[in-house]
């Protein structure tokens, strides 16, 4: 008998989260190590600021790879924090990629604040490490509203290091309501119910998902989907060392993965098309379905198609989820800043509910805080699901060392060999257990 499903309120969705070990989501993660010089005077400097309402000028660097996404609300955060402090301007710039923050790393030349993935990656940690953050447990960031996962997320060494999350990411698969009702195809109840549908697409000559296959990050999101439905127990597992990434239901999600591209439910041409592609393809109805976090909840919506939403279900018909919190509002401030308290109050407002409910009302994320108010409905459909697992990146980034990286294996050549055919999914655990470094057994 089938699970009945779970319609979660956004209170117990954050409720969930304080039972994971740790996320990921969010777009454009990194893996990059931080292998850079240390920077110096790393302990909390004291603020230069001028005094008397002064003006005070903050470079801040946001999300490129997200920019059509966040370019809305962070005019209308900046400009009402501004309003609220007119001492201090917000130099606000689309500036920040993994290649530019390496750059500043390298060179020691960070600008006041920038954006950090918390916990997901390594990388807040290494930079931690290395000296370039403020350490913001001595200067008051408001963590009132906050969960003690939020709080971790974080947390380095019992020390904070950005403003907190506030919303919930996680990969859904976002459908045409007109296409499948067209083709009599419902909401799937189950995986079987799930491949049928996308037969009958294949049959009537409509690509059933569009796909990204030339972007190193997008064309994952299939799998990210895939993993928590097959394989939440066995990433468990494999992340507490008990168990092993050649587990069978870890080669079921890369299998699965690999039959998609197989079978032709990407369309015909995926291996060329980039993300901006791929949308497109789906919001003017030439592909029924797109597997894509739930940052980019926004860009379907304002397409105007009649949009639905459902998680991957498993063969029983259990909707376990990718989670993890947004890094859309989650910045850190650099250890060189001269304007460390201004940065700070910076990040207190966008930890505060004004700036999370501009954030809210322009993109639709699921919010982790009860007194953020959902943009529409399509925002709680969103959190349908019955259990919320673990990410299939962040298990590999705790299993990796910095001399092998199994999170980097899984993106560079897993994934990239599972949609040319060259492996199986077995063959994709076997190649990913050899780059883990799994922990040692007491």
């Amino acid at each position: 008998m089938l699970k009945k499903r779970t319609s979660f309120t956004l209170l117990a969705v954050t409720v969930m989260i304080a039972l994971l070990l740790q996320a990921c989501g969010g777009n454009n993660g990194t893996s990059d190590s931080t292998s850079t010089p240390a920077a110096t005077g790393s302990s909390s400097p004291k603020s230069s600021a001028p005094s008397g309402g002064e003006k005070v000028t903050l470079k801040v660097w946001g999300d490129l790879g997200n920019q059509a996404v966040l370019e809305e609300p962070f005019k209308k955060i900046n400009a009402a924090f501004e309003a609220k402090y007119p001492n201090i301007k917000i130099k606000y710039d689309f500036a920040q990629n993994d290649q530019s923050l390496n750059v500043a790393l390298q060179a020691n030349e960070l600008p006041d604040l920038f954006w950090v993935q918390g916990d997901k990656t390594s990388k807040m940690g290494e930079m931690v490490k290395n000296g370039f953050l403020l350490d913001l447990s001595s200067h008051n960031l408001d963590v009132s509203r906050n969960s003690d996962p939020e709080k971790s997320y974080c947390t380095v060494d019992g020390k904070l290091y950005c403003s907190l999350p506030s919303f919930f990411d996680t990969n859904v698969v976002y459908y045409n309501k007109d296409i499948f009702s067209k083709n009599g195809i419902d909401v799937p109840k189950n995986w079987d119910e799930f491949v049928q549908g996308l037969d009958k697409l294949k049959a009537a000559g409509v690509t059933p998902i569009a796909l990204a296959g030339k972007s190193e990050w997008d064309r994952a999101w299939p799998i990210f989907a895939f993993a928590p439905a097959f394989a939440n127990d066995a990433l468990k597992a494999a992340q507490a060392g008990t168990g092993k990434l050649t587990s069978p239901a870890v080669a079921q999600t890369l299998q699965a993965f690999r039959d998609f591209a197989d079978k032709g439910y990407f369309g015909k041409d995926f291996l060329a098309q980039d993300m901006a592609g791929a949308q497109f393809s789906f919001t003017n109805g030439k592909a029924a379905a797109i597997i894509d976090g739930t940052w980019n909840n926004a860009t379907y919506t304002s397409s105007g198609i009649n949009l639905g939403r459902f998680p991957v279900p498993n063969n029983d018909g259990k909707r376990v989820v990718q989670s993890s919190y947004s890094n859309f509002m989650t910045y850190a401030v650099s250890s060189r800043t001269k304007y460390p308290e201004e940065a700070v109050t910076y990040l207190n407002y966008l930890s505060g509910h004004e700036a999370q409910q501009i954030m809210e009302d322009a993109t639709g994320l699921v919010p982790t805080i009860k007194d953020i108010q959902p943009k529409d409905e399509g925002v709680k459909e969103l959190a349908v699901f019955d259990e919320a697992g673990l990410n299939i990146y962040s298990v590999l980034t705790a299993l990796s060392t910095a001399q092998s990286n199994a999170a980097d294996t899984f993106m560079k050549e897993v994934i990239p060999k599972l949609m040319t055919s060259e492996i199986t999914g077995e063959q994709g655990a076997a190649i990913l257990d050899k780059a883990a470094a799994y922990p040692a057994q007491k």
